[in-house]
């Protein structure tokens, strides 16, 4: 009997080591959902507002950032093949998830304008986009489960 609860104790510690390492798993699906999200949702006139979107652990960032491929003001992006500063918000969020290990994953953007952007002030995007994002990252993860090892 001894024994039997000597190898309930080691299974249990077993399937509560892999706990913190299951909920990274499914904490960067959804934060890099949301990111993509929200970075293809933001509407482009410079690049700067897309570019700006950063993703960090442990705590929001302060930062922001020139546009990874700075646009001229005023022209059509999709005459001029905007992808630049979504395909680099994009890369460096991965490049930053895949370091998580516990703790939150925040996605921030510090632009004075991103709210009102956000209340749809550019004809580009609807209003909400961003609370539309994190929806994306909830479905993203809605049937995902915690394998503990069993």
């Amino acid at each position: 009997m001894a024994n039997d609860f000597g190898d309930f104790v080691r299974r249990m510690e077993v399937r509560a080591d892999n706990v913190p390492r299951e909920v990274s798993k499914v904490m960067k699906k959804a934060a890099l959902a949301v990111d993509q999200t929200v970075v293809m949702a933001t509407p482009v006139d410079t690049g700067r507002a897309r570019s700006n979107w950063i993703v960090s652990l442990g705590s929001p960032s302060g930062e922001t950032r020139d546009p990874y491929a700075p646009l001229p003001q005023g022209q059509d992006p999709s005459k001029l093949g905007e992808s630049g500063n979504a395909q680099g918000a994009i890369s460096h969020a991965k490049e930053v998830v895949a370091f998580h290990k516990e703790g939150p994953i925040c996605v921030t953007n510090n632009l004075p304008y991103i709210e009102r952007l956000n209340e749809g002030y550019s004809s580009q995007a609807g209003a909400m986009f961003v609370e539309e994002a994190v929806q994306a990252g909830v479905q993203a993860v809605a049937s995902e489960r915690i394998d503990t090892g069993r």
